[in-house]
């Protein structure tokens, strides 16, 4: 059976939201939706959330991957990217959160992290050494760090590099961001994610560089 169109569908309905149910209840995807409206695929996921209709409803992917790391190969006398400025991040929009603070063996957050998903980097001597991405939440990764698990190695690099840092008497800060969601073409486009791979790409922090210290 073919499913009603667009025109009769949303006939008679004055408001998008009366709309979108309306849509969606007749076969319609949420993309579609979206393009055919000409609203945020977020706007759409809410209303019909919010309206109890999760048929066909993506679950939000929350696994947490292993953080980015480069493997640079020095050629024909080739040298690192100049290191980075921490003004360059704030200028584009990133917050000073707080800094690593040492403590007994290890180290804290002098500061509460959001629980939102987002970018975060660490900042050593005003330079940006560390640039990551967490799609669970800020404050549940930065603590990650602090546990540094052997079997998440990249976790356990990481904080030993903090460690030595503040051993050294440097400050370690922590810069994040939490950009907006984004949508291309009605599909939602993880405006995080790309900006996490776009800044590393950029700056080539030295400790996402494998076998850097």
């Amino acid at each position: 059976m073919a499913r009603p169109t667009f025109e009769d569908v949303t006939a008679g309905l004055k408001t998008k939201s009366d709309k979108i149910r309306a849509l969606a209840n007749a076969g319609y995807l949420r993309t579609e939706i979206s393009s055919l409206l000409g609203i945020r695929y977020q706007h759409v996921r809410k209303v019909l959330v919010d309206a109890g209709i999760t048929e066909g409803l993506q679950k939000e992917v929350q696994l947490e991957r292993e953080p980015v790391v480069l493997e640079i190969e020095e050629q024909n006398g080739a040298t690192p990217a100049e290191p980075t400025s921490w003004e360059v991040l704030l200028r584009a929009g990133f917050h000073f959160l707080g800094e690593w603070k040492p403590e007994d063996e290890g180290f804290q957050l002098d500061a509460t992290a959001p629980a939102d998903k987002g970018v975060y980097a660490f900042i050593v001597d005003d330079i940006v050494m560390y640039v990551g991405l967490t799609q669970r939440g800020l404050r549940g990764r930065l603590n990650a760090y602090r546990r540094g698990h052997e079997k998440q190695r990249t976790n356990a690099r990481v904080k030993t590099l903090i460690l030595e840092a503040l051993s050294s008497g440097k400050r370690v800060k922590v810069l994040v961001a939490t950009p907006q969601e984004s949508s291309w073409n009605g599909i939602p486009v993880d405006t995080a994610a790309g900006l996490e791979a776009g800044l590393i790409a950029m700056i080539q922090p030295k400790w996402n560089i494998l076998g850097v210290g």
